[in-house]
């Protein structure tokens, strides 16, 4: 029996039917950014859970590019810097409402964002994960998709392999590597998310890692068994773990600008960025009303008293 590839594994776990409300989400983002839209993705902490109606659904919209989705010449100056850029959307669905947190990217940035061509793990950690497609414009669409998908594994795992020991197996392997991305942003979540997320999907990051050994650097013994096993070298480790000491420092004030950012392109994102860091950190927020009328000037004191709080890490 063949073996199936990394591709192969990746297009079928996307091909997932979506729930009515993600549907639903899908639809009306269609409708906004017409033609434009190359595909939608599902992810996030609803896609695990398996209720998205519980929470704020996570989406990313993936364009043929700005100024097409956008119809304007100035607006699209705005995506271009520090993509993606997050925007909210409600839809009704029967008695229910769907609340979505979308990304809107161009698939340059997409592709781009997932290969080792990006130095942080803004893309290339998340789209590692498990997700669906909600839509493809076309098979090609889909098949974009995927290849970007893979190259998102193969640059997580190819840069976490180097600070594992010699013999390790696919649960260390993205324990640590989900944790290391974790901990290059600010976020409210605990740190042991990494692992949590990991441990949710154990088969599938184990089927994955087996498909993507051969262009990692990593010796599989007997076929596919584990242990498995890297050969890097004294050098390489030294510099991988320097990489992602400086990951996580790029990935604090990249962090900062893009809540910066939302404030301009996310209606509500001030509100949001205070319930999410409520709700995931337990910490009280309250800002000040000169840090919600002027946050360009005053939300810098804010932060760094609920970062002293322990409100994101």
């Amino acid at each position: 029996m063949t073996t199936p590839s990394l591709e192969q594994l990746i297009s079928r776990q996307i091909s997932a039917e979506s729930p009515p409300a993600v549907e639903e989400l899908g639809v009306a983002l269609r409708r906004r950014y017409g033609a434009a839209v190359e595909a939608i993705l599902y992810y996030g902490s609803c896609l695990r859970q398996g209720d998205a109606l519980e929470g704020v659904i996570d989406l990313y919209v993936i364009v043929d590019g700005y100024r097409s989705a956008l119809a304007s010449f100035w607006r699209p100056l705005v995506y271009l810097f520090l993509p993606p850029t997050v925007k909210y959307m409600e839809v009704p669905v029967g008695d229910a409402v769907a609340r979505t947190k979308y990304a809107l990217i161009s698939g340059r940035d997409f592709r781009r964002g997932t290969s080792r061509r990006w130095f942080h793990s803004y893309l290339w950690g998340r789209f590692s994960q498990p997700c669906q497609l909600v839509y493809a414009k076309d098979p090609a669409s889909k098949e974009f998709i995927a290849e970007c998908l893979s190259s998102a594994v193969r640059t997580l795992i190819s840069r976490t392999v180097p600070v594992l020991p010699e013999r390790f197996d696919a649960q260390q392997l993205w324990r640590e590597g989900l944790s290391l991305s974790y901990r290059s942003e600010l976020r409210p979540e605990s740190g042991s998310r990494g692992v949590e997320l990991a441990d949710s999907s154990a088969a599938y990051f184990r089927d994955i890692t087996i498909a993507a050994a051969a262009s990692t650097g990593i010796d599989v013994d007997q076929a596919g068994s584990l242990p498995l096993r890297h050969t890097s070298g004294p050098a390489a480790r030294w510099w991988s773990r320097v990489c992602w000491r400086l990951r996580s420092l790029q990935g604090k004030f990249l962090s900062i600008a893009r809540w910066l950012k939302a404030l301009v392109t996310f209606d509500g994102g001030l509100d949001y960025a205070v319930w999410k860091l409520e709700r995931h950190s337990g910490v009280r927020v309250t800002l000040s009303d000169r840090a919600r009328r002027y946050p360009w000037i005053f939300l810098w004191g804010e932060l760094w008293r609920l970062y002293r709080q322990g409100a994101f890490r």
